[in-house]
């Protein structure tokens, strides 16, 4: 008796499991920093890797729990093309060989940089910020032109970064720090959007001039390698346009975009409240419409915390030309 359509359909369907299970492929070990890093650098690696016999298998530094950068750079020297070093740059890119990490860092083939001082500056990204609100609120009337806005407070914080950045190439931890620079640049009130922020953004580039002068009276034999520095710099992508992307990221996630992006999105989302309050034909469709919209939405700092809309932005895009000549040499 010949099989029935059906045991013929299921046998069919039963081989097709076969094909769910993983294949030998190479293994590759990809260290990263912490648990924010692993979708990051896992979504990199898949899509430079389609096609290919690999199998990355990211996991952190110790058996015990221990993370960090430095806890990826100290098997430094054990990275191979079956283990990789996957970090967040901080300072070290843009310091190139003028310490010990970043030398290594910048040299060593086999530990990858995001180029951005971090995964959050990335996450940051101006030209992605709007799409950002947009699913925060669905609502997509545009307040403020965000890329615009940060590229203006982009340029008003280039001279500070140039300082600090020069005081991390002489190993100075005392004259201007990091967290000197980062304190200096905060949004500290939540910014009025109905004035573009314009209250928020003139109070820092107040504080910001007053440190400059500052600094050019204390170390005025200085000013000379900073504008050096800032040539420097250029060619490593670094100018008063995108000088956000290499500030501390968690000052930048934390208190400057979320800063403008949470009363932006209260306002649009009561926006789009009014609307449905206006539309509605009675209490009872408000109610309902009201729960279906708040369903569609999230916070805003979970939409930005998973944003991945700065796949055109420069850095992300060396940082995947890295990842496409290591997966090119591979073999």
């Amino acid at each position: 008796m010949p099989p029935s359509k059906f045991v013929e359909t299921l046998s069919g369907h039963t081989e097709s499991f076969s094909d769910m299970f993983p294949t030998n492929k190479e293994r590759v070990i990809v260290y990263v920093e912490g648990h924010s890093d692993v979708s990051f650098w896992h979504d990199i690696l898949h899509e430079c890797s389609k096609g290919k016999n690999i199998d990355f298998d990211i996991q952190f530094p110790s058996k015990k729990l221990t993370k960090g950068k430095s806890a990826v750079l100290e098997l430094a020297n054990a990275a191979n093309k079956n283990l990789i070093l996957c970090i967040d740059s901080d300072y070290d890119y843009v310091l190139q060989d003028d310490t010990e990490s970043s030398k290594i860092i910048n040299e060593n083939k086999y530990i990858f940089q995001t180029y951005a001082y971090s995964i959050e500056n990335l996450k940051c990204y101006a030209e992605s910020l709007r799409s950002v609100c947009v699913r925060a609120t669905a609502n997509t009337n545009e307040k403020i032109i965000l890329s615009e806005l940060v590229k203006l407070y982009s340029n008003i914080i280039y001279a500070p970064l140039l300082w600090s950045i020069y005081f991390a190439t002489k190993n100075d931890t005392t004259s201007f720090t990091v967290g000197n620079f980062s304190n200096l640049v905060k949004i500290l009130e939540n910014p009025d959007i109905h004035t573009q922020c314009k209250s928020a953004i003139l109070d820092i580039n107040r504080k910001i001039q007053a440190k400059i002068i500052e600094l050019e009276q204390t170390h005025s034999t200085d000013i000379q390698h900073i504008e050096s520095l800032s040539e420097e710099l250029f060619e490593l992508g670094l100018n008063k346009d995108t000088a956000y992307l290499f500030m501390h990221g968690h000052t930048l996630f934390d208190n400057v975009i979320l800063m403008i992006l949470k009363p932006l999105c209260r306002e649009l989302r009561k926006e789009k409240e009014q609307e449905i309050r206006k539309k509605a034909k009675d209490s009872q469709e408000i109610g309902d419409e009201m729960k279906h919209y708040k369903n569609q939405i999230q916070e805003v700092d979970k939409v930005l915390s998973t944003n991945t809309n700065f796949k055109t932005c420069f850095l992300y895009q060396k940082i995947k030309s890295d990842l496409d000549l290591y997966i090119q040499n591979f073999n």
